[in-house]
């Protein structure tokens, strides 16, 4: 088979993060191998960082393991990896690899594909969330869920890190919940069942929104195509470029998104907050600190000359020496990890 059959659930969006890698090698080592579907599969990882997901996978499956490229076909017995520091989505029956903003800390995002996936292919949609730290793939399960597709996730008992499985039953009706080793057999029942077309994506509201936030993991401008009006505006700013965020409501989870299109969960907003307040504390000492250094290089200069404007530098530069020492034990006092839920590793 060349084509994907538009009658029957055959493109599969899969979502991993933190112990991700594992469980992936657990999920294909279970896909049969003549499963009448094409595969996407999401694992965050750092921009810099040169990835060989799609060489290990393949020694598990006898699918077509593929990084994503750019234009091609999307077609049954191939996996497609999205490439570091690139967002995977896909659009009529192509793959397209973009370098749009981040969305929720990463690039690539599993909510960008996920939100693909639903708006170009509907009930044909299976979403699969695998461990993973935070909550990506929540939003795009949702829209996923919205356009007739199935919900897939891991058992949060047995994946590594259990946030992304659990974020997704916390916000989403999930259909299944399976141990990566045994999702296989479900998937190859689910994409061998006909589907009543006419039902796809009946009712679903607010296409428009949908449709600017895939533009802006396009790489089009979020401001020009009127992002800001879709939403309530947030008093809130982008901790990854400052810029105000206008704020959305899929059921129960909230999410944010600024006019330059960067794209944050609550939880993702809360974790990047959380960095940057230490990261400002931090600078407070070294601005305390580089000030006491140059009071006490002015208090050596006039050694020689006015003592009397010399021993006032050097106890201004004490003062600011014992503020440094106290901003210094604030930061090591302050469990910044206490403003995000408890999780076991």
């Amino acid at each position: 088979m060349s084509s994907l059959s538009p009658d029957y659930r055959n493109v599969i969006v899969v979502g991993a993060s933190a112990g991700g890698v594992e469980a992936l090698v657990e999920f294909v080592r279970g896909v049969p191998e003549d499963l009448p579907a094409a595969i996407c599969i999401v694992q965050h990882i750092p921009a810099y960082a040169r990835s060989r997901l799609d060489t290990i996978l393949q020694g598990h499956t006898k699918f077509e393991v593929r990084r994503g490229e750019d234009g091609e076909a999307l077609r049954p017995g191939r996996m497609y990896i999205a490439p570091p520091d690139h967002h995977l989505l896909v659009e009529g029956d192509r793959v397209l690899i973009t370098r749009g903003p981040r969305e929720n800390r990463f690039r690539p995002a599993v909510d960008t594909l996920f939100r693909s996936a639903a708006h170009a292919y509907r009930q044909r949609t299976i979403g699969i969330v695998l461990s993973g730290a935070l909550n990506d793939g929540t939003s795009g399960m949702w829209t996923i869920k919205r356009f007739g597709g199935l919900a897939i996730v891991q058992d949060p008992e047995e994946a590594m890190f259990s946030d992304m499985p659990e974020g997704v039953m916390k916000y989403t009706e999930v259909d299944y919940i399976r141990r990566a080793g045994d999702m296989g057999p479900l998937l190859d029942q689910l994409c061998h069942q006909r589907l009543n077309t006419a039902l796809n994506g009946r009712g679903v509201k607010n296409r428009e929104l949908l449709e600017i936030e895939l533009s802006i993991a396009k790489g089009k401008n979020g401001l020009e195509m009127g992002i800001l009006e879709q939403g309530t505006p947030s008093p809130l700013t982008c901790p990854e470029c400052h810029g105000a965020l206008t704020e959305f409501e899929e059921g129960k989870l909230v999410r944010y998104r600024c006019h330059t299109g960067h794209a944050h969960t609550a939880e993702s907003l809360l974790a990047s907050v959380t960095v940057n307040v230490e990261k400002s504390m931090w600078e407070v000492m070294r601005g305390l600190e580089e000030s006491r250094l140059v009071l006490e290089h002015l208090a050596d200069q006039m050694d020689d000359g006015d003592g009397l404007v010399a021993s006032q530098y050097r106890a201004r530069a004490r003062e600011i020496q014992e503020q440094a020492k106290r901003v210094q034990r604030l930061i090591q006092s302050t469990d910044l990890s206490e403003t995000q839920p408890r999780r076991t590793i």
